[in-house]
């Protein structure tokens, strides 16, 4: 087999390797949607409220989502400039937008994240987040323990919660947004910036 048939060879498998390990968080036909090894997960729901925040380099769509049980949850997705990335890892990231104490990521696979959040009022709060490449991040929180343990065991994970403990319940529209998104976070830390090279330059 000559270089070039080699070559061709081995970016087939790459190419068939990397589909194989795509994540998504999403929301669409009012249903969130989480693939991630393979599997996809539904859950049906509606917006009952929805507001954009944008910052120039980026760019927050926050959605207010009512399930069946009547429980709600908050779906975010955040979008850079084509220009700009996000600079730092996403747990980082996400510490730094809920102003959050500590972080304990109970689940990771393939760019998907399901952790509980430490707030700076001693409140717990579980979000899940998918990041596959620099310029996205998407999150959905407020789920109660018992539904994320249910989310954690069909995606076959390990570790479980505690049936009963002291999470952040989405009671209402008002107070339903816990991330704080700002300027200065954007901006001057920088959560975001220009893109780099190959080289990380």
């Amino acid at each position: 087999m000559n270089k070039a048939a080699k070559l061709l060879s081995v970016l087939s498998i790459s190419v068939l390797l990397v589909g194989c390990s795509t994540s998504d968080l999403s929301y669409r036909e009012n249903a969130l949607i989480l693939q991630v090894d393979g599997k996809s997960i539904q859950m049906e729901s509606r917006v009952v409220g929805e507001r954009m925040e944008n910052f120039g380099t980026l760019s927050v769509k926050q959605q207010l989502l009512r399930k069946g049980d009547g429980t709600l949850l908050v779906y975010e997705k955040a979008r850079t400039d084509d220009r700009y990335e996000f600079y730092l890892p996403t747990v980082d990231t996400i510490k730094i937008v809920f102003d959050a104490r500590d972080i304990h990521v109970i689940y990771f696979s393939h760019s998907v994240y399901i952790m509980q959040l430490l707030l700076a009022d001693g409140s717990v709060l579980n979000l899940m987040a998918e990041q596959l490449e620099d310029q996205s991040l998407n999150m959905v929180y407020g789920m109660s323990n018992q539904e994320t343990n249910r989310l954690l065991g069909r995606l076959g994970a390990g570790a479980l919660l505690p049936s009963e403990g002291h999470t952040v319940k989405l009671a209402g529209r008002k107070g339903a947004i816990f991330s704080r998104w700002t300027t200065y976070k954007v901006s001057l830390i920088p959560l975001v910036g220009p893109l780099r090279d190959l080289f990380g330059f």
